[in-house]
């Protein structure tokens, strides 16, 4: 067959059968098309009464009664709170101490049973005839147990039987994100003072004053300075505590060595021992000597 160049505009074999096939089944193209857009319809509508008979029927029904439990209260708040709360204080009774001519030593043994709070309170002993001395501010570390004193308590006769009462108690819980990794590791860090060389000196017989001193050596083994911090003295007897004092030091350094005193100036029982006990608020900021201070 010869070759015969197509002029432009020109139409060619192929178009004429497409124009042809497209003139011949027009029609049932559209009647395809509309019955493919018939079909997608009706899926859409059934699929929405699917969901509607559902919604009033099926799951709409459990789902209308959850909702509806919502502004109920289902936990027991009251109950999940006390649960939680911080156990009371223990409180022991109170031991009543002469400490000289119409003076008094007062002092009872409290604990904080809470591993997770530590606590600050007001406090003052109370008698027979009414309160002993005067009101106290004090605090107690996480399952800690310590002696609340009231010292050098002016009476013209012994309080007699004393209980310690206590008030406006704050409990304060243990932030795990700042006390980490765990109490114990974080409290060691700065309770790390060492009390060593302990002694008691029982008043000198050919001196005119009649005084008692207890000593000890204290070691700063902690990375921490401190502003203020206090010491409880307890001396024991054959009977029990017969003595007490607290001694306060300033401006405690990283690593410093102190000789500690405390002094009785007043006949004492004999003694047997003495037990010493650091006292420092570590949860108080204010407490430490910031570095390079």
């Amino acid at each position: 067959m010869a070759f015969e160049s197509v002029r432009e505009g020109q139409l060619t074999e192929d178009k004429l059968k497409w124009g042809y096939w497209w003139v011949t089944h027009k029609i049932q193209v559209r009647q395809g098309f509309s019955l493919i857009l018939t079909l997608i319809d009706l899926i859409l509508v059934a699929y929405a009464a699917y969901g509607f008979f559902d919604w009033y029927f099926g799951s709409g029904v459990q789902e209308r009664a959850t909702m509806a439990t919502l502004p109920r209260q289902l936990i027991n708040y009251t109950a999940f709170h006390q649960a939680r709360a911080p156990q009371p204080l223990v409180i022991d009774s109170a031991a009543v101490l002469n400490a000289g001519e119409k003076s008094y030593d007062l002092a009872a043994q409290v604990t904080n049973p809470n591993m997770g709070y530590w606590v600050e309170f007001d406090y003052q002993f109370v008698g027979g005839n009414g309160p002993v001395g005067a009101v106290g501010h004090d605090f107690i570390l996480p399952g800690a147990t310590k002696y609340i004193h009231s010292l050098d308590v002016k009476a013209d006769s012994s309080p007699g039987a004393s209980d310690l009462q206590v008030s406006t108690v704050a409990w304060h819980r243990v932030d795990a994100h700042v006390i980490t990794p765990d109490l114990a590791h974080w409290a060691g860090q700065r309770l790390a003072f060492k009390v060593d060389e302990v002694k008691f000196k029982a008043p000198d017989p050919n001196e005119k004053l009649t005084v008692s001193r207890a000593t000890f050596r204290l070691i700063n083994d902690t990375g921490y300075g401190y502003r203020k911090m206090g010491f409880f003295f307890a001396l024991e007897g054959t009977s029990g505590l017969v003595g007490v004092n607290y001694v306060t030091i300033s401006d405690l350094r990283p690593g410093e060595v102190r000789q500690v005193e405390a002094s009785w100036f007043s006949d004492l029982p004999s003694v047997s021992g003495v037990d010493v006990t650091p006292d420092v608020n570590i949860f108080n900021a204010q407490v430490y000597i910031p570095p390079g201070e």
